[in-house]
Formats: C-alpha cells, structure tokens, sequence
C-alpha cells in the first residue's frame, strides 16, 4: 500500500477514518473520480492527485492540508511554515490600494528613504521629487 512519508497511516486508512468508512461510491463522488479510480487507492496502487485529495477532504469537512500531508503531498514539516499570500494590485480595491501605498510611504519615511527614489516607482523621465526640488532651491539661495 502508499504510505505517507512518515510511514503514518496509508492514504486509505485516513479514508477510512475521516469519512467514517464512506462507501468507495462516495468517496468517488466526493473526489470527482469513478470508483474504480477508489478502488485503485484501496489496493495502493497509486494516490489520488492533489486536487481529488482537497476535493474530498473538503467534502467531509477535514482540513485540505492535513490531506495533502496523509498522500505524501506535503510534508508534516512544511506545514507548521509561515505562508504569506500577496495579491495582485488589481485584485485590491482603491482603499485597500491606498492603505498598502501609505504603509509602504510610512516605512520608507521611518528607514531615512524617499519612496519616490524607488527606481520600481519612478521612470528616468518623471521629474524630481518635490524634496528635490527643494534642496536644489535652497541650495541656489
């Protein structure tokens, strides 16, 4: 049979305990699958992909992870990581946009940096930042 890469239970002994021995026909509803698919885990001739694996422990209210860790996915180790997830710009509204500008602005300000210096920022064809020109203007004073 596969087991996990811990060698803690197979991925149908965790079947069998999350979906409180579910027969093969619903657990191949709930992963999307025919039941000979099922029947193919039972025998350990191989793993459900990843997203089946979600799919069912989705459907019987267990955790997507935990699931994925069980069919050798991921290891246990991976799972106790910090994972920060970024969001593309456009996905934000205006004000969560701002908000992101001034904390960014904020902390530019606090490290002694100009945030319009950022070259990300500022194409070589934009004119100076406003601190620019004031320091050129007190400078020729």
């Amino acid at each position: 049979m596969v087991e996990t890469s811990g060698g803690g239970e197979t991925w149908w002994e965790y079947l069998n305990r999350v979906t409180d021995k579910a027969s093969q026909v619903e657990i191949a509803r709930a992963a999307g699958v025919d039941p000979a698919s099922v029947s193919r885990w039972k025998l350990g001739k191989n793993t459900p992909s990843a997203d089946r694996v979600i799919a069912v422990a989705r459907h019987f209210g267990r955790n997507p992870v935990e699931a994925l860790v069980v069919a050798g996915y991921l290891e246990a180790g991976e799972v106790d990581a910090t994972i920060e997830l970024a969001a593309s710009a456009s996905a934000l509204s205006d004000d969560e946009l701002l908000t992101a500008i001034g904390r960014r602005l904020a902390r530019a300000a606090a490290s002694g940096h100009e945030a319009l210096r950022d070259d990300a920022l500022r194409d070589d064809d934009a004119p100076p930042p406003v601190s620019e020109l004031h320091a050129a203007r007190r400078a020729g004073s």
